[in-house]
């Protein structure tokens, strides 16, 4: 897909993730920054959309500042009919509530997805009526202890996952702001794209610097389709640590890691660290990991994704 894009459309789509100014006319701002014509940023930026290429623009949302959703777990479940059971899970859970659905290749644990909700009970109470369901029973539930980082960008020059950062506690979303943050996660391509009903421009581009200086909003830019733009592979990598805080302080220093979670794990699950790394190759997955191992001086399994059972 990159090599049918021109050196304006590489440097437009790097910069809708990097550069993305938040102002009344963001993309006209953007426009004059790349010194193109602002038609033609917004033109090509709906274009990207309707192929698939962007997903959307706006701000990537901490669910934890949203009153309903407090908790996030990951869960695999070993299973053999895996169509099947990716469409119970797919229905089973709200569009809100089921983040990721993913095949991977692990020996035993195949079907790996994302859960938020309140509380850990209402997750684990979802999940073993899911499972009953599915008919599976051998299944690992993996609550979220601490999120040290969460921004996928994708850098087209190097051909990886690329964003710096970490996480930091959100500050809860007044109830009476709480529609428009959430409206806030995509916002339409055009000349002035911050008119929402009952505020002003001004008013709302003050809401979006202020979600972003409490928290609320981790980062606000263009959100890429890893695989129309040739990012075919996603390696889950498992770090196995007896002391996980001190391993995850170090893998803050990456940049090629989009997400860095540690997890509480049962006594038999040794793998307490959890990180994303996306690239257009394999290898270049491999040659990252082969090198934090051999700095770090740890152990990692990388699961990769064989599917996206949720799209």
């Amino acid at each position: 897909m990159l090599k049918e894009l021109s050196s304006d459309d590489l440097r437009l789509l790097m910069a809708v993730q990097y550069e993305f100014p938040i102002s009344e006319t963001p993309f006209t701002d953007l426009a004059y920054e790349l010194d193109l014509n602002p038609r033609y940023v917004i033109d090509r930026l709906r274009e990207f959309k309707r192929k698939g290429i962007l997903k959307r623009v706006g701000a990537n949302l901490n669910y934890r500042a949203i009153g309903f959703i407090k908790k996030a777990c990951l869960v695999a479940f070993n299973c053999r009919d895996v169509e099947r059971v990716a469409r119970i899970i797919n229905e089973s859970f709200p569009e809100l509530n089921l983040k990721h659905n993913f095949l991977r290749d692990h020996e035993r644990y195949n079907v790996w997805f994302t859960v938020k909700d309140e509380s850990l009970e209402k997750i684990r109470k979802r999940v073993e009526e899911v499972a009953k369901l599915c008919n599976v029973r051998d299944y690992l539930i993996l609550p979220s202890k601490r999120i040290y980082k969460m921004s996928v960008k994708y850098d087209l020059y190097r051909g990886i996952s690329w964003s710096y950062g970490f996480e930091r506690e959100p500050k809860e979303v007044e109830k009476d702001l709480v529609d428009i943050v959430l409206k806030l996660q995509s916002i339409p391509i055009e000349e002035r794209p911050f008119r929402f009903s009952g505020y002003s421009e001004s008013e709302v581009v003050d809401i979006v610097r202020e979600m972003i200086r409490r928290g609320v909003f981790r980062d606000f830019y263009g959100v890429l389709r890893e695989r129309a733009i040739g990012f075919k592979e996603n390696g889950m990598n498992l770090v196995k640590t007896e002391n996980p805080e001190r391993v995850a302080k170090k893998l803050l220093r990456y940049p090629q890691i989009t997400h860095l979670v540690e997890r509480d794990v049962p006594e038999n699950w040794r793998y307490p660290i959890y990180f994303m790394v996306h690239a257009n190759s394999r290898d270049k997955i491999e040659e990252f990991k082969g090198e934090v191992c051999d700095e770090l001086g740890i152990e990692i399994l990388t699961l990769y994704s064989l599917a996206n059972l949720k799209d």
